[in-house]
């Protein structure tokens, strides 16, 4: 599987980028990366691990292996041709911030037939290995959950997962080493992060694309599917989206503002304390406002084009929430779909073994003006 060990002699080593495309090279036997247009993003992001992140020595290990992993997918995209395997049908994309909603949605409408969403492992792993069967593969994706559980229980707890669960799409972005949840949220990069907000991400998609076909290749899709995806990291870049994939629709998760901003400092909170001993809650909460307006603002302006607005549904947390089952079916009455009586159990199912998890928002430690209570859990009812 090749994957980077985990502390030892790696645990303080510094990222060097250089060093990073030569072990991707021998642990492969490829060489050809592909247009050279990672290199600037890779050696900035490295510079601003290594300078502004703060990280642990588990940290640093950890940025190693998610790097190397990039690198080594990479090589093996431009090692074999892009099978000419997605649906016909545009995907279905849900877009909006962190802690709306997304993943509960995203997961109640991955049991729908007519939705195939990319699972945890499928996205760690989009081309498989020389050697490597599908068991390897889900097996090396639980020892990923298995070390985030035990790394960061918080975070496991804030967003849970699993080897076989439908997963963030944000995963194949690090091909390109343009990712806004790698390099905003997880950790404290802020040169990167500026940057990263300003460039053209055509050519990331470009590769977003790719892996998507690889892995239906590998695992194909059910006749007349379309693809269900989701990622945060979409908001700051979604035209370069839409151009990647023509006549996408786009469910929109909305959210009070100021809600969303103290459940994201949480959620950042928690995934940077993984990986640093130096996390400042009040600069978190200055990032995540300033970033949580800049989304929203390009979010809003991609979804008001009339090009887009009709391929678009707004979906509110506080519905969501307080109806997840409504919900769903709204949403996929207006895909064309159906959800009969089998798929309604299954989605009371998820929801009896998956309650909503408790997340304090620690907005007074992260300098932030308290707000109204939360929204009251989910319902559980029986379906016929």
């Amino acid at each position: 599987m090749n994957r980077a060990p985990r502390g030892g002699p790696y645990a303080a080593e510094r990222l060097d980028a250089d060093a990073l495309r030569d072990e991707a090279v021998r642990s492969t036997g490829l060489a050809d990366f592909g247009a050279p247009g990672h290199g600037p993003a890779l050696d900035l992001l490295v510079a601003s691990l290594e300078s502004e992140a703060r990280l642990t020595p588990v940290g640093r290990a950890e940025a190693r292996e998610t790097l190397l992993r990039a690198l080594r997918t990479r090589l093996r995209l431009h090692a074999v041709p892009v099978p000419p395997v997605l649906p016909p049908e545009p995907p279905v994309v849900l877009i909006g911030l962190p802690r709306t909603g997304s993943t509960l949605l995203h997961r109640l409408l991955a049991h729908h037939p007519a939705l195939r969403a990319p699972r945890l492992w499928e996205l760690l792993a989009p081309l498989t290995p020389p050697g490597a069967g599908t068991a390897d593969l889900v097996a090396d994706a639980e020892r990923h959950v298995a070390e985030l559980s035990r790394t960061a229980p918080e975070l496991a707890r804030i967003h849970p997962t699993g080897a076989r669960e439908p997963e963030e799409c944000e995963h194949l972005m690090n091909t390109d080493f343009r990712n806004s949840v790698l390099g905003m949220l997880s950790y404290r990069t802020p040169s990167y992060a500026r940057w990263l907000a300003e460039q053209d991400l055509t050519a990331a998609y470009a590769l977003h694309r790719a892996q998507l076909a690889h892995i239906l290749a590998r695992r194909p899709a059910p006749a007349g599917s379309r693809l269900l995806l989701k990622s945060p990291s979409h908001l700051w870049h979604l035209p370069a989206l839409d151009r990647a994939h023509p006549g996408a629709r786009y469910v929109v998760l909305e959210r009070d503002v100021d809600e969303a901003v103290g459940s994201v400092c949480g959620l950042v909170a928690a995934a940077r304390r993984r990986r640093s001993d130096a996390v400042d809650p009040v600069e978190i909460g200055r990032e995540m406002t300033a970033a949580t307006h800049a989304a929203l603002s390009r979010m809003h302006a991609f979804t008001a084009d009339p090009s887009v607005a009709d391929r678009c549904l707004t979906v509110r947390f506080t519905d969501l929430a307080a109806d997840p089952d409504g919900t769903a079916r709204r949403v996929l009455e207006r895909l064309g779909l159906t959800a009969d009586g089998a798929l309604r159990r299954r989605w009371h199912e998820h929801l009896s073994s998956n309650p909503r998890p408790d997340h304090v928002h620690p907005r007074e430690s992260c300098g932030l003006p308290p707000v109204g209570p939360r929204p009251a859990p989910h319902r559980t009812e029986a379906t016929p």
